[in-house]
């Protein structure tokens, strides 16, 4: 029966995918509902079965009570949280051969006592020893068998027992087939979990709210919005009311996508159905404000939870401290950080690590080690998002001794360094041109299983190119478009300005045609860079021609592109020009600083015009 079971379901499985998943798509005007309505861009419908049917099944299981001295033993011990001596109560009565062998509904309360405390493996040798004592599973035993190998990634035995539980003559329900379709979620197996909503609807198991959200949530971690949305569409049309969850789910994916209108939109369709805000969803539109720029708006939010009669929990705290700090509102931070105990909100190692990497980016490392070496003390145990900001601090500081020994103590603390972690040192020992070390650090990097990604590249070639090493330089580019990783902006100025450095301006300009051609725009850097080049070989009509072309092309000059201008002026002593320019500095209000009046005064004093 079970052969002819994984047949059946082999043959199923197969008619999805030869007859492109025996699915119809919902017409065009299916998903005109105030939910769906307003999203900017089109939906495509979610995939849904042609066989689908209304009704729901519900299947019920039989059982007898039994009143056996073990059962009434192991339910207590179950019920006061003694898993451990329950399981053991069990074994003991089970190898011993007892004649007071524990009935299946004992067994059924042991194991999901198990599952609900996380305890999947133990449930697992539970149920082996329920086989070994030829104690009948039901449909309950082999749902909870189910769960344990979905939440163990064994999605092969989960469609086992599965089978087998259609073998024995179950019909798997609503709870059954929401387990599997988690599990495949996942593991970012999306189109298996629709093949089996579809396979439930066809067998006339109608989805519930947890269901539908199930796929939903897996649908959006794949970033598969559109699909989400159409799955809403389907939703709805079946008559099934989404809850503040479903909203969650997808609000904090239109954040992660940078769709803040369409989330903000669909907050307003929540209030006006009805639905209120919760901790998780005001959490999910902060974070997204931050993340783009939009603090201001996101301050507002977090202070109108209170009105909402809503607490912020850690989540909330470390998504605007993290904010704050990315905009060097650091005393802002560290006051939120403060209130969080005053209000029984523990911080965590985010909010830690947020705080440590805000105070190491403006330089205040001693403040950032104090947090870094207390956070222990609390209970809070740094990771490695924490120590690669702190080592990074190190490395900007030239404490690149100090940052090592922090690297050493990671493996110690069972911490894996990361590309975040190794990209900061390589950055910090090519900037302070101890190129040998850098280069150990980047090659030894796929021998402990860490991919050098952009970041860690750039860093790399930057310092080979100022070292004069241009052939191993190219060869890492090479190595860098095998992996499959396109240059970015910071790739095409680190060649520049190894080509500045190198004479080769004519190779540079033509690099910056082919940058602007694939769709990268030149910034600050990049017109900086070229500037300076040609000031240094004297081509002056060159270096004025790039700094007007700056701002034609909509990149404002910044001071160094008129420091870098005033200086190449004042070396062929075109004073007049070089005043010149510093009056159009003043007058796009940009403050003129040091190096710009060492730099005049110093050639107004060579040439002798002191009373200038």
């Amino acid at each position: 029966m079970a052969m002819m079971a994984r047949r059946r379901r082999k043959a199923m499985l197969s008619k999805w995918e030869n007859n492109s998943m025996a699915i119809i798509r919902l017409p065009a005007a299916a998903p005109s509902n105030k939910f769906c309505a307003y999203i900017t861009f089109p939906i495509q419908n979610f995939p849904y079965s042609s066989h689908a049917a209304q009704s729901s099944y519900t299947s019920t299981e039989s059982s007898h009570t039994a009143n056996h001295t073990s059962d009434n033993n192991i339910n207590k011990l179950c019920k006061s949280n003694r898993l451990s001596e329950a399981v053991e109560t069990f074994k003991h009565l089970v190898l011993a051969k007892s004649k007071s062998i524990p009935t299946v509904i004992t067994c059924n309360f042991l194991l999901g006592s198990l599952v609900r405390s996380n305890q999947h493996k133990l449930a697992l040798s539970v149920y082996k020893l329920m086989i070994h004592a030829d104690i009948a599973p039901n449909m309950t035993t082999l749902t909870f068998v189910i769960n344990c190998h979905c939440e163990a990634g064994r999605m092969e035995y989960a469609f086992k027992t599965f089978e087998e539980m259609e073998a024995h003559g179950y019909v798997p329900n609503v709870v059954t087939f929401t387990i599997l379709i988690k599990g495949l979620c996942r593991e970012g197996r999306t189109m298996d979990a629709i093949k089996l909503f579809n396979e439930m609807m066809i067998k006339q198991q109608a989805p519930n709210i947890f269901t539908y959200n199930t796929l939903i949530d897996g649908l959006c971690k794949k970033g598969k919005i559109r699909e989400a949305f159409g799955l809403l569409a389907v939703m709805l049309q079946k008559g099934h009311k989404p809850d503040t969850f479903t909203f969650t789910i997808l609000m904090d994916r239109l954040c992660r996508e940078g769709k803040l209108q369409d989330a903000q939109n669909l907050l307003v369709e929540m209030f006006k159905e009805g639905y209120k805000l919760n901790v998780v969803t005001c959490s999910s539109l902060i974070d997204g404000l931050c993340k783009e720029g939009k603090l201001d708006e996101a301050m507002k939010l977090f202070y109108e939870m209170a009105n909402q009669k809503l607490c912020p929990d850690v989540v909330t705290y470390s998504v605007v401290i993290d904010g704050l700090c990315k905009e060097s509102k650091l005393e802002e931070a560290r006051k939120l950080l403060f209130e969080m105990p005053k209000k029984n909100i523990c911080p965590n190692v985010v909010t830690y690590s947020a705080v440590i990497d805000g105070l190491c980016k403006v330089g205040k490392l001693d403040e950032a080690m104090k947090l870094f070496r207390e956070m222990p003390y609390k209970s809070i145990y740094p990771n490695v998002v924490t120590y690669s900001a702190v080592i990074d601090g190190l490395c900007k500081e030239g404490m690149l001794e100090e940052a090592m020994m922090l690297f050493y103590e990671m493996p110690r603390k069972k911490i894996c360094p990361n590309s975040v972690t190794y990209s900061a040192l390589i950055n910090g020992f090519c900037k302070a041109g101890r190129l040998d070390e850098a280069r150990k650090l980047f090659y030894e990097m796929p021998n402990k299983n860490i991919c050098p990604d952009i970041v860690t590249c750039n860093a790399f070639i930057d310092g080979l190119c100022k070292e004069g090493q241009w052939q191993e330089a190219t060869k890492v580019l090479r190595e860098m478009l095998n992996k499959g990783y396109s240059p970015n902006l910071t790739t095409y100025n680190v060649f520049m300005d190894g080509l500045c450095r190198k004479g080769e301006l004519q190779k540079a300009l033509r690099l910056l045609d082919f940058m602007v051609h694939t769709g990268h725009q030149a910034n600050e850097i990049t017109y900086n860079t070229l500037i300076n080049g040609f000031c240094k070989v004297g081509d002056l009509e060159k270096a004025k021609e790039l700094f007007q072309e700056m701002s034609e092309k909509g990149c404002s000059p910044n001071l160094v592109s008129y420091n870098t201008l005033i200086d190449g002026l004042c070396k062929q002593n075109r004073i007049s020009e070089a005043q010149q320019i510093l009056y159009e500095m003043i007058k796009q209000g940009l403050c003129p600083n040091v190096v710009t009046y060492s730099t005049l005064m110093d050639k107004l004093c060579n040439l002798g015009y002191l009373n200038r």
